[in-house]
């Protein structure tokens, strides 16, 4: 076992620090969008901070490819790591994939959201999965293995939180419970580009 953090590749590290804040600044405006428009209400206002959000994601995801590639040949030795590589790969090109169809109008909002949601969350599961594998062989930072630790664990508590207040907004017509319910979520998928970012930092 090794007792020393791997050493990306200058590239590599400067890919992650990219997707991670990429990401960071693309879930602050998507906050910023839910405050500002209100989509929930009967009078949603108009703004630019969605299709800002969704470029952002999709630059985030873009800068991930590499990433992935790249921690997976560090541990390639590890058979579980070949198989999430595979995992993580095929979710960071969906994402980028679903999200030019939506900038260029080929794709609707409505359809594209759920494969991209479920491909952000592929994509957590994985540096869950990479945060292990980098603990067990030693190849990777404290900081990043517990981050990634604490993604997974949050995962189940945020899609729990979320349906709680789907519900809620469901059977008793209150139309701001589903977005409450989606504050664990929210910071489950912010602690993700955090985690790219510290990849790249470490």
């Amino acid at each position: 076992m090794r007792t020393d953090p791997l050493r990306l590749p200058a590239s590599l590290r400067l890919q992650a620090v990219a997707g991670g804040v990429a990401g960071l600044i693309a879930n602050v405006f998507l906050v910023l969008f839910y405050v500002v428009a209100r989509p929930w209400g009967d009078d949603p206002g108009d703004s630019r901070l969605g299709p800002a959000n969704d470029v952002l994601v999709l630059l985030q995801y873009l800068a991930l490819v590499p990433v992935v590639l790249g921690l997976g040949r560090l541990m390639a030795g590890d058979a579980r790591v070949r198989v999430w590589t595979r995992i993580g790969l095929v979710a960071a090109v969906l994402v980028v994939v679903l999200q030019a169809l939506l900038l260029t109008g080929v794709l609707p909002f409505a359809y594209q959201v759920v494969p991209v949601s479920l491909s952000g969350v592929a994509g957590m599961c994985w540096a869950g999965a990479i945060s292990a594998a980098g603990a067990r062989s030693g190849v990777l930072p404290a900081a990043v293995t517990r981050l990634g630790r604490a993604i997974v664990i949050g995962l189940p508590v945020a899609v729990v939180a979320f349906g709680v207040g789907f519900l809620v907004t469901v059977v008793a017509d209150v139309s701001w419970a589903w977005a409450a319910g989606g504050i664990p979520g929210a910071v489950v998928w912010t602690m993700f580009p955090l985690w790219t970012l510290l990849v790249g930092l470490r």
